[in-house]
């Protein structure tokens, strides 16, 4: 084998050591020379390869070396107004801000921590505000992703101006808001033309001598009230959505108690309901239920004003609930149901089942009273 083909790649070094000719290391120097050529050419494309889509891009793009601006595209000089890019470049970031980010916190410490994070994970994205040439500020997204190239460690920066995207949000808020107000009014009218109704019935209730007559009135006013009820806890909300179920039924069997029971203190109310929320479409019907049970057992259930109720929600299948609802009264007949009963209360407690999708069932083997129903979230 002869010295020229006893080595595939030739370096400096190479050359001083190797017993060659001097022949054999004109040729292959050239051939070395040729090779660099070559690949300083590759170098040289695709440094304007990049160049050309640095340049081009849309998004604000720049370099960050050792904490400063080195390098950016005209789309960095037309987002913050400058005539060219050296206006703004050998400066830190911090230069281009207000003095103190929204946070509170100064530019310049919240940018070193910010390329500190860079180069230690790799990369970053956060929000910050920056300041155009007139003075302006505008928020803009930053992603800082870091590079090392040739023994340096860079900072490849990319912003995007937020301002027109910030505006819109606050025009969604706004109108929100003011859906909100609207809403808000519209559960405020209802709950007063509801308590209109309401003070009719009790002066109609009033000026009448039958019991019969006047018992009726009252029922139709208690129904009333379930309704009512729950549009003015909507309208005291800060959710328009849904209402604590917990609360509003206290709130509205406590009323019931007062004008039924002599003696409030004598039966027991527990309602078991762990951060249950519901919306108007399942609060009122699912509340007219419960007043139609509690108002039969506060009539009914206890000859003596003595006794229990309670009320227990769980969760079931997703959107599907279960109540128990339950007295320890003395009960009523077994062969009397929803079916067969032509009661007002009774057809109003069938169709609210349906109302709710729900599953109604009567258990007969406990003492008293005792529902389970299931219902949809509505």
């Amino acid at each position: 084998m002869s010295k020229s083909n006893s080595y595939q790649t030739v370096s400096k070094q190479g050359l001083q050591k190797m017993d060659i000719t001097p022949e054999e290391k004109i040729v292959l120097l050239e051939k070395r020379i040729a090779e660099l050529e070559k690949n300083h050419a590759l170098d040289e494309e695709d440094s304007m390869k990049y160049r050309s889509l640095f340049e081009m891009s849309d998004d604000a793009l720049l370099v960050i070396e050792n904490n400063t601006f080195v390098d950016c595209n005209e789309a960095v000089v037309k987002m913050l107004g400058y005539k060219t890019r050296e206006e703004l470049l050998n400066t830190h970031p911090s230069e281009l801000s207000p003095e103190k980010q929204p946070d509170g916190r100064f530019s310049y410490e919240k940018a070193q921590e910010m390329i500190d994070l860079a180069i230690k994970n790799g990369s970053h994205h956060f929000e910050w505000i920056h300041t155009r040439a007139n003075g302006e500020n505008f928020p803009v997204e930053v992603w800082l992703s870091k590079v090392e190239y040739k023994d340096k460690v860079l900072i490849n920066t990319i912003w995007r101006d937020l301002t027109q995207k910030k505006k819109a949000e606050q025009t969604i808020l706004k109108n929100i808001e003011e859906k909100e107000i609207l809403l808000k009014e519209i559960h405020h009218r209802v709950k007063n033309n509801l308590q209109i109704i309401i003070s009719l019935l009790n002066l109609q209730a009033n000026s009448t001598n039958d019991s019969k007559v006047r018992t009726l009135l009252y029922q139709s006013k208690s129904r009333i009230e379930a309704m009512c009820k729950v549009h003015q806890m909507l309208y005291g909300s800060s959710n328009l959505s849904s209402i604590n179920y917990a609360d509003y039924l206290k709130e509205l069997l406590r009323e019931l108690f007062i004008n039924t029971v002599h003696d409030t203190k004598s039966i027991s109310l527990e309602i078991k309901s762990e951060n249950l929320f519901l919306n108007i479409n399942t609060a009122i019907p699912l509340g007219l239920m419960i007043n139609e049970f509690v108002t039969n057992s506060l009539k009914y259930a206890f000859p003596d004003q003595k006794g229990k109720i309670v009320i227990e929600f769980s969760p079931l299948a997703s959107k599907r609930y279960l109540l128990n609802y339950a007295d320890n009264g003395v009960g009523y007949p077994a062969e009397k149901n929803f079916d067969n009963t032509s009661t007002l209360g009774f057809q109003l407690i069938s169709s609210l089942t349906e109302q709710l999708n729900g599953k109604l069932e009567r258990d007969l083997t406990v003492k008293g009273t005792r529902y389970s129903l299931e219902f949809d979230l509505l």
